[in-house]
């Protein structure tokens, strides 16, 4: 199976506008959404990291899962608004894997998106990770429109998260397809009981068979013996 490394932010100290409560907080609540959907779709192992890990024991831990990818989830700030993803480098699977992802989370994050961008000097995009990583600032913290965004659609936040995943990857969004309800077969007694409800211990059900074109009369007769008389198509 596919190893996916999640790491959401540890960044306990950085404060967003009200709903939204810190960085590493409401990253972690995402990734606690996303990481159900890629366990559900069952061709994923998955790993995660601590809020207490420093991001070298962050990269050291991917590596030693051997994660096919890695994926950092963070916030941004700096008075900016919109998302934006960090890959790599050029024509790479990191430019891959943030085109993915950003191609699922900038149709719903409010405000102008920034598209993404290349940074080897990242810790989790450059060179200490060993894997196709990518980082995705999911919205600005310090703007109104999109803490509120952040703080209150984790859900569809993750959905696009691992719809970004399976993007990648060539994958169906197995986890989010509801199964619809397989209906009954049809039978006499079905349609029995569609007809005229439950069917009693002592009830008996006789067919007859006659002429097309007096099956109307029929029918007539029988309902005034005080018996119930439907008609029924023959496939």
């Amino acid at each position: 199976m596919v190893r996916v490394y999640i790491s959401p932010s540890t960044q306990q100290a950085n404060i967003g506008i009200s709903p939204f409560g810190t960085e590493e907080a409401e990253m972690n609540k995402i990734a606690d959404a996303l990481i159900p959907l890629l366990l559900k779709d069952g061709r994923f192992t998955i790993k995660r990291n601590s809020p207490t890990m420093e991001l070298s024991q962050i990269a050291a831990d991917s590596n030693n899962f051997k994660a096919d990818i890695h994926v950092a989830i963070h916030s941004n700030a700096g008075g900016g608004q919109g998302t934006e993803a960090y890959a790599y480098g050029p024509n790479t699977n990191s430019e891959r894997l943030s085109k993915a992802l950003y191609n699922q989370i900038a149709p719903l994050s409010p405000g102008a998106d920034r598209g993404v961008k290349y940074n080897p000097g990242l810790y989790e995009v450059g060179n200490s990770v060993n894997t196709t990583a990518c980082l995705i600032e999911l919205g600005f913290h310090d703007n109104q429109k999109d803490a509120t965004w952040l703080a209150n659609n984790q859900q569809s936040i993750a959905n696009a998260l691992y719809r970004g995943i399976c993007g990648y990857f060539g994958y169906d969004y197995r986890s989010l397809v509801i199964a619809q309800p397989v209906a009954p077969p049809v039978t006499p007694e079905t349609i029995i009981q569609q007809v005229k409800g439950p069917i009693a211990p002592d009830d008996i059900y006789l067919s007859v068979r006659c002429l097309d074109n007096l099956a109307d009369q029929a029918i007539k007769d029988i309902n005034k013996l005080g018996f119930a008389c439907q008609r029924l198509e023959l496939a």
